[in-house]
């Protein structure tokens, strides 16, 4: 089986595209350069070109060298998935951290958004990841939003809070995110098949995710994203199916697709002798067997690529007409700047070129305080310096 992507390498193909067509080539002449360089075919750069049609209008409105996003880092969730790389701690692990770290990142925000204040930098948008956010209790939650509130004024393009396992979120949990504007949130089935998520490490079933959106909805929030994920363990092409099907039922805004990725950091990366994944024709087949039912109905919007993807694939975002998550296309596309708040975030710093500098923050909640001082100072100096 080929490379779908031939020789190109790299977390974001869009962003080789986007130069193209920042330089006024067609379609024509850009999938005739990418194809000579690095042996693309039809199929994909046809993905590219639709996912920077959706993309082109938010970059032409968030590339402004005044704006930034904040994504903020929430480092526990209610136990680890199998698949799980990110910067958490399962509750059980270090849940007596909690609240230094609340304390901290309260302390870091508000402090970040003196700065960008100081600096002329004005909020686009805020992101709120993990882990998992709602594994905080309501009260903390507040606290963390009241902050971004406080420290990044105004009307915020989009804010959202992941609530990715549907164990942990609860109507308290969703009045908060409410009462701070809180316009888009994650619930994550990852999939539909319960013997599955209890391989995986999730606490859940299917029903409990249904009744989480359910959820959702009741408190009208403007965008429910729901992730799925293909090629996990003991899983076929009918049981993507079934899953895109079921999270299809969901009626969610948007919906994104991860192909398993052999993580370093993961526990399948300890585990796997445990685990069976697809061949790469498998996984190929369901591929295109869930992205032919999203497309019926969303359009691609974003894309990023892993190592050890399988089947050489990609993470594919879908969305409703006119319901793109900004965050995820400013972030993957690089030309604005991001900055990280919490544990295991990464700031980006954009330059005119868009060249950028990368800082990150501790991912151990244990070391995440003693490094505040250092990592707000390196920040300043940083922006200050880029934005003389």
């Amino acid at each position: 089986m080929g490379k779908p992507w031939g020789k190109m390498v790299g977390i974001r193909p869009t962003k080789e595209l986007h130069r193209l067509l920042d330089a006024g080539m067609n379609y024509e002449e850009a999938f005739a350069r990418m194809h000579a360089e690095y042996n693309l075919g039809a199929e994909k750069f046809d993905l590219l070109w639709r996912v920077a049609r959706v993309e082109r209008p938010v970059l032409m409105e968030c590339s402004s060298p005044d704006l930034f996003s904040a994504y903020v880092g929430i480092p526990f969730c209610p136990t680890r998935c199998l698949y799980c790389s990110f910067p958490s701690h399962s509750l059980h692990e270090l849940g007596e951290l909690r609240q230094q770290f609340v304390d901290t990142l309260i302390s870091e925000t508000i402090q970040t958004g003196e700065l960008c204040r100081s600096l002329g930098l004005k909020p686009y948008s805020v992101y709120v990841g993990g882990g998992t956010p709602t594994a905080l209790d309501p009260g903390d939650l507040d606290r963390i939003l009241g902050a971004l509130r406080t420290a990044f004024p105004g009307v915020l393009r989009e804010f959202t809070v992941e609530a990715g396992r549907p164990d942990t979120l609860t109507g308290e949990h969703l009045a908060v995110m409410k009462e701070h504007r809180v316009d888009r949130v994650s619930v994550n089935p990852q999939t539909r098949h319960d013997k599955t998520l209890e391989l995986i490490g999730r606490c859940h079933s299917f029903a409990d995710v249904e009744q989480a959106v359910n959820r959702v909805k009741g408190f009208g929030f403007t965008v429910l994203n729901t992730d799925i994920i293909i090629g996990l363990p003991g899983e076929d092409t009918d049981m993507v199916q079934q899953t895109a099907q079921a999270v299809l039922s969901l009626a969610p805004e948007n919906i994104t697709v991860h192909m398993f990725s052999r993580k370093r950091a993961s526990r399948y990366n300890e585990e796997q002798n445990r685990f069976v994944l697809p061949a790469d024709h498998t996984a190929a087949a369901m591929y295109q067997a869930v992205t032919g039912l999203l497309q019926e109905k969303y359009n691609p919007y974003y894309l990023y690529r892993q190592r050890d993807i399988l089947g050489g694939q990609e993470n594919i975002g879908y969305c409703l007409p006119g319901h793109a998550c900004a965050y995820n296309i400013a972030m993957i596309e690089e030309r604005h700047h991001i900055i990280g708040l919490g544990c295991g975030a990464t700031s980006k710093l954009i330059r005119p070129d868009f060249t950028l500098t990368n800082l990150h923050s501790p991912k151990d909640p244990r070391i995440y305080p003693q490094r505040l001082n250092q990592l707000l100072a390196t920040r300043k100096d940083q922006l200050t310096k880029l934005l003389k």
